[in-house]
């Protein structure tokens, strides 16, 4: 086991119960001041307080603990689960931050690969955890491959057939999966999975002859709103996405933090001679970085808190996870949400108006609740329209390998 400066963390009692989903080690320490903070699901729904979060002691590797109240919560969330139910269904279009027009995540992530990788015309892909197929939908467009999808049940089977050069949906884990392919990808999806090595490494054996997995996860080390996602199980950092993959048998080729914002991007092949000890990140700064963030969240809650009470009228900025949290936290203040996305104006959320940025009442403040540079960007863009808006405070980040890099 690699050693650390500095004193170590002890595993708390009811952490010490689980084993880490990256290293398998015992020794996790609960995060208890998290148990207090509203969450919400991955499809933009309100979630209550009342959830579990640990960091590994020995990798760093933050993460839920699995308990029987976990599980239940999502298979509960699971069981009516809407995806970008705020534009029926309608992929979520993204800033990229290069000055271009908001796209689909799956758009920017395709593009992405089409650079990276010499990608043939007789290509056979996999997209683990599809959905409804919008990663499908998209490389369909653009490609004439093979395409095949696997997810947790026959749900959305229909939908996918009508994409064309759909051919098969898959409903099993990884190992039963009776062909290999030329490209494996995993859109957040990793980050639900309740075994993420054993999952990761399963994908890796079916790749074919120099086949890629390609991995998009929400980046931790850089927003805290991933936390509170409650059927989120794993939240990676450059470091722990890296060591996660070493053990599951994969090479990384490429890493980075630079291809979408807030999110983490791997490339990997299936690594000859896996199975040799792997020393684990430095799990110090991991530690440091979640209790900053909890601490954060909770700074941020309380200040939302405070303007409401002194505003005549306050909206929250965006319908998706980081509003619909902040929601939690001023539901009997919160006079209306604002989003830039077409397809969502007009609408409503949690009950509330969707307004365009012009729509605002000149008397109302927004909260913007995102990560500070992000917050800041948007209420640039908010204040052309006379927007009175409000961000959120600082926020320390690790600066623990924040940039690309080729491996």
């Amino acid at each position: 086991m690699m050693t650390t400066e500095g004193p170590v963390a002890q595993p708390s009692p009811l952490a010490s119960s689980y084993a880490c989903r990256v290293c398998a080690s015992d020794a996790l320490r609960e995060l208890e001041t998290f148990r207090s903070l509203p969450r919400v699901a991955s499809d933009s729904r309100p979630w209550p307080a009342g959830g579990n979060l640990a960091v590994c002691t020995n990798c760093g590797t933050v993460q839920k603990l699995p308990d029987a109240r976990w599980l239940a919560e999502i298979a509960e969330i699971y069981g009516s689960y809407s995806i970008y139910h705020q534009s029926e269904g309608a992929e979520q279009p993204i800033f990229c931050g290069d000055g271009q027009p908001p796209q689909p995540r799956s758009a920017h992530l395709a593009a992405y690969l089409e650079k990276a990788l010499e990608l043939p015309d007789d290509l056979t892909m996999l997209d683990f955890g599809c959905g409804t197929g919008s990663a499908l939908r998209t490389f369909s467009a653009r490609h004439h491959w093979a395409l095949y999808g696997c997810e947790l049940s026959e749900a959305n089977r229909a939908k996918l057939h009508s994409i064309p050069g759909f051919v098969e949906l898959f409903v099993c884990p990884p190992t039963q999966i009776p062909r290999t392919f030329d490209l494996i990808t995993m859109i957040h999806s990793l980050e639900h999975v309740t075994e993420p090595v054993q999952t990761l490494s399963g994908l890796s054996e079916r790749l074919a002859e120099n086949g890629n997995l390609f991995v998009q996860v929400p980046d931790c080390g850089t927003t805290p709103y991933d936390l509170i996602i409650a059927d989120h199980l794993s939240h990676f950092t450059l470091a722990t996405l890296k060591y996660a993959a070493q053990r599951a048998g994969i090479q990384p080729i490429f890493l980075s933090d630079t291809v979408l914002r807030k999110e983490l991007t791997l490339i990997g092949r299936k690594l000859l001679n896996a199975g040799r000890d792997i020393d684990p990140p430095n799990a110090h700064s991991g530690i440091r970085q979640v209790e900053r963030q909890v601490d954060w969240l909770r700074a941020q809650g309380d200040a939302a808190r405070k303007l409401a009470a002194g505003s005549p009228k306050l909206g929250i900025f965006g319908t998706s996870i980081s509003a619909t949290w902040l929601h939690g936290f001023v539901s009997e203040r919160a006079a209306f949400f604002v989003d830039e996305d077409p397809g969502r104006i007009g609408r409503e959320h949690l009950g509330l108006p969707i307004l365009a940025p012009d729509a605002v009442p000149t008397s109302a403040d927004v909260y913007v609740p995102l990560i500070p540079e992000v917050a800041e960007a948007v209420a640039a863009r908010l204040r052309r329209h006379g927007v009175r808006c409000h961000t959120p405070p600082a926020i320390e980040i690790e600066q623990d390998k924040r940039e690309a890099a080729v491996l």
